[in-house]
């Protein structure tokens, strides 16, 4: 295997890392000193609508484990209409693009570079922070795709909580941890 951390990271049709390049909008949303979380059902639902791996969605529905709003960008998609796409389509909150903005980019490679069997993954993940109104948080339901899906004190979470990156998305952003 070449030595990639000396090649220049452009992306393109036949330059790709091995182990494949996400892009994805994570939305923090908080209501006080709570911040929404989730556990997932019905992984078929999340594959086809919110773009994650089949091999994966089975594996984090299973878990128990809490998960962020979130999901990959899809082609020409701006981090930005992801992120809002979370919000309405996943969640079920409208709160508008403009109460959205970005806290911070992240990018998190795991694996190990020499790993020809398990190449590693790097994710670029935009994460965006909204305050949801009480008005809003009292209407939130739970849509078939969420097992939970409510606001919890962040005082009260840890990394570990999470399903694969989100709580280390989490902990980066000084959120939790």
């Amino acid at each position: 295997m070449a030595d990639l951390s000396k090649t220049k990271s452009l992306f393109s049709e036949t330059n790709v890392p091995p182990g494949g390049t996400c892009l994805s909008s994570f939305v923090m949303a908080t209501n006080g000193q709570k911040i929404l979380v989730g556990k997932m059902a019905r992984p078929e639902i999340w594959v086809e609508r919110f773009l994650v791996g089949p091999k994966f969605a089975p594996v984090y529905a299973s878990s128990g484990k809490y998960i962020l709003p979130a999901r990959h960008l899809h082609w020409y998609e701006s981090p930005l209409e992801a992120a809002h796409s979370v919000l309405t389509d996943q969640v079920g909150i409208d709160v508008p693009k403009s109460r959205l903005s970005l806290a911070e980019v992240q990018s998190h490679v795991s694996g190990d570079v020499h790993d020809e069997k398990e190449p590693p993954h790097w994710d670029l993940c935009f994460l965006y922070r909204t305050q949801v109104p009480d008005r809003l948080a009292a209407k939130l339901s739970t849509p078939e795709w969420f097992s939970y899906l409510a606001f919890r004190p962040m005082r009260s979470l840890e990394p570990g909580d999470f399903t694969r990156g989100h709580g280390d998305v989490l902990e980066a952003a000084g959120m939790i941890g």
